[in-house]
């Protein structure tokens, strides 16, 4: 292994956590904004990427969609390492950008309807000058004004016990991050940061063990989100310590909280995942082959068809498709099979 400290990219980790399994995905959702959707609510991850008027490319965290019955909850989340003080202003552009996707313009008559997807923001890092909500206020001369507003979950303020009371297991992971502010601090890892990052890796991991033993997560969620603590510590051993620790100790750590059965399982799930790679790769490669589809837009969606057999019934059907927008439709329906 490398001992250079690894890069790191929170945005492309966290966006990891929100695509794992179902279940514990609306228990987030349910608990950042006190709903109450059912868990076999259907799930559509909306686009992230805007192009604006000026041709700038803008980027957002996460827009879901859930369906339950004849309704929809479209919901925005964005993620926060340190203080922008701009986010508000993107978080409103954003959701104007995606409130701009279901405007009906039939009738010009009639005022026409924005509805923005409900926002949250979720800053990992502590700081004491992050209000509970941020608000964004709108003012037209002779008009009455408007005012967009942000709830904020403050993580710093969680440990793993009450992310597990509150069902937000799939944060977890981020609980080693809560450590930064202070080696910033001190620009480097003494033997109190040390041992404190040791304490909340164990106590992450077997609190991630208890979610998987009480089926609140899967055996794969349970891998990938061990996997994004590694990638934390890593960047923070690599940053701050000696990063040639993190491997060995991390290992054990986790071989200490598995049950060898789970390990067993995890093992043939984990050759069934590796055909269900191999068959995500193959229709990415696929349609930018045949339809000159944009790669990222494909991996996107594609890594949100769940089953080994769902994939190569949609790889039989995009061989029979004429065009992109056909090709593209194909894999919409795929996505919702998966989440049926």
């Amino acid at each position: 292994m490398s001992t250079e400290a690894p890069a790191i990219k929170m945005d492309e980790l966290i966006k990891r956590l929100f695509h794992l399994s179902k279940k514990p995905l609306i228990n987030l959702l349910n608990a950042l904004y006190d709903d109450h959707l059912d868990e076999t609510s259907q799930v559509d991850y909306g686009s992230t990427e805007f192009i604006r008027d000026d041709l700038v490319k803008s980027i957002a965290d996460t827009f879901i969609n859930i369906s339950f019955g004849k309704t929809i909850y479209r919901y925005h989340i964005e993620f926060q390492t340190t203080h922008d003080k701009n986010i508000v202003i993107r978080m409103f552009r954003y959701g104007f950008e995606k409130a701009k996707e279901t405007l009906d313009l039939t009738d010009l008559t009639r005022p026409v309807e924005m509805e923005f997807p409900n926002p949250r923001i979720i800053f990992v890092e502590e700081n004491e000058k992050i209000p509970d909500t941020l608000q964004l206020k709108i003012k037209i001369p002779k008009q009455e004004t408007l005012l967009y507003q942000v709830p904020v979950l403050k993580y710093w303020l969680y440990d793993t016990q009450q992310l597990y009371a509150k069902k937000m297991y799939l944060l977890l992971p981020l609980q080693v991050f809560k450590l930064r502010k202070y080696l910033k601090t001190k620009g480097k890892m003494d033997e109190v940061a040390y041992q404190s990052l040791v304490r909340t890796a164990e106590e992450t991991i077997r609190t991630i063990g208890q979610a998987l033993e009480e089926r609140k997560v899967t055996l794969e969620d349970t891998g990938e989100m061990n996997a994004i603590l590694v990638n934390i510590m890593e960047y923070l051993y690599g940053k701050y310590g000696d990063y040639r620790k993190i491997d060995q100790e991390v290992k054990e750590m986790i071989k200490t909280f598995y049950d060898p059965k789970l390990v067993e399982e995890g093992k043939i799930e984990g050759k069934i995942e590796g055909k269900i790679e191999k068959a995500r790769e193959d229709i990415c490669k696929f349609m930018v082959r045949r339809f000159n589809a944009d790669n990222n837009e494909v991996i996107e969606k594609v890594r949100q068809v769940a089953g080994l057999e769902i994939l190569d019934n949609l790889m039989e059907e995009l061989f029979a498709a004429n065009a992109l927008e056909e090709a593209q439709a194909i894999i919409r329906r795929a996505v919702g099979k998966s989440f049926q």
